[in-house]
């Protein structure tokens, strides 16, 4: 179900179908620039296991932009931090998502996940797509996980509700989507320490939103999702530079840690993509019409999808998965325990059942 968001919300904005992804308008970025970083060295990707981490404006040939005026709200500290973090509990929101790969995304980026995740001060952010992360250095443990968008900027909360995306008929007639709730509850695991330098081990999988203005969450779910080569320095990680703002390559930001994690086809082909005429992930990212049927990937008589990714969830000798390969960075904030659950009308409950479908379910 991943990267329906990404793909249903770049649709949305490149042919006008919706208005809530919040688009990034064209004197937001440099144009013709993209999101790969293929100009050689600390930005060249050698392996998607280990996305080049410290890729930033300056090495990838950035020039200052002519103004700051659109991000002079943003604090004057090393990655924007909203609040500072002396002790040994960090709480950080990710403020860049820098994808590498799957390549069929990488065109996308810029007008679905960029914006949702840009911090309100800076490139048109929405915070619409809020990833916190909650790191004890001491007990070297990290909790991880979604929200909503903060009222002020600085104060968060971790979900603590579910969603259930089955009923996708209002939006796609016909079209059959997961049929159990999905949790949104954040994951705690242990971390490695080397110096200030983290890294967890797999995480089985975490389920992070994006929201629309309607306040329903699109689900991003994770398989095997590893946080790693990040560094901690004090409350920044990675750097975020106003002078670059207008790079639509860094966006100001040089990354401080990596993300790597898997999608399985199952879970990307229940998943309606609308405003692509309602094709399914699945069938979006497999890119090939001999592996499709009609809007949904191409299933064998067991009922299952045959191996058409490049990965493997569950082992070593498959490919039912596609790789994500990011790279982030990321300020600190206040993560304020859990937000209660929306109110029914909103969209979910605190059983994890809907109460209605909605259009943003399926875009």
């Amino acid at each position: 179900m991943k990267v329906s968001i990404v793909l249903a919300l770049a649709a949305s904005c490149g042919f006008g179908v919706l208005a809530h992804a919040g688009c990034s308008s064209s004197d937001d970025t440099t144009p013709g620039k993209t999101d790969t970083g293929t100009t050689g060295g600390a930005c060249t990707l050698t392996d998607p296991l280990n996305p080049p981490v410290s890729c930033g404006p300056t090495e990838g040939g950035a020039t200052e932009c002519s103004t700051t005026t659109k991000v002079e709200t943003c604090p004057n500290n090393e990655c924007m931090s909203q609040v500072d973090q002396p002790g040994t509990t960090k709480d950080f929101r990710m403020g860049r998502i820098r994808l590498w790969s799957p390549d069929a995304l990488l065109s996308l980026v810029s007008i679905a996940v960029d914006p949702n995740v840009n911090a309100k001060c800076a490139n048109a952010g929405s915070e619409s797509f809020t990833w916190l992360m909650q790191i004890d250095t001491a007990a070297k443990t990290i909790k991880t996980g979604g929200s909503r968008s903060s009222t002020d900027s600085k104060t968060f909360a971790f979900l603590n509700e579910k969603v259930n995306a089955a009923d996708v008929g209002a939006i796609c007639p016909g079209f059959k989507g997961p049929s159990e709730p999905v949790d949104l509850s954040p994951v705690s695991t242990t971390i490695t320490l080397n110096g200030d330098t983290f890294e967890t081990p797999s995480i089985a999988q975490i389920n992070v939103p994006i929201f629309d203005s309607s306040g329903i969450p699109i689900i991003l779910p994770l398989r095997e999702a590893t946080l790693k080569n990040a560094t901690i320095k004090g409350s920044c990680i990675g750097k975020y530079e106003k002078k670059f703002w207008c790079d639509g390559d860094s966006l100001g930001w040089t990354t401080g840690g990596a993300l790597v994690a898997k999608i399985t086809a199952e879970d990307a082909d229940t998943v309606p993509v609308k405003s692509a005429g309602c094709q399914s992930l699945c069938a979006i990212l497999v890119n090939d019409a001999t592996k499709t049927d009609g809007k949904v990937c191409k299933r064998g008589a067991d009922g299952k999808i045959p191996e058409i990714g490049t990965h493997c969830v569950g082992g070593a000798n498959c490919k039912n998965a596609f790789l994500l390969s990011a790279t982030f960075g990321a300020y600190g904030v206040k993560i304020s325990g859990s937000a209660p659950p929306p109110p029914a009308d909103a969209g979910t409950d605190s059983g994890g059942t809907e109460t209605g479908p909605s259009d943003a379910a399926g875009d």
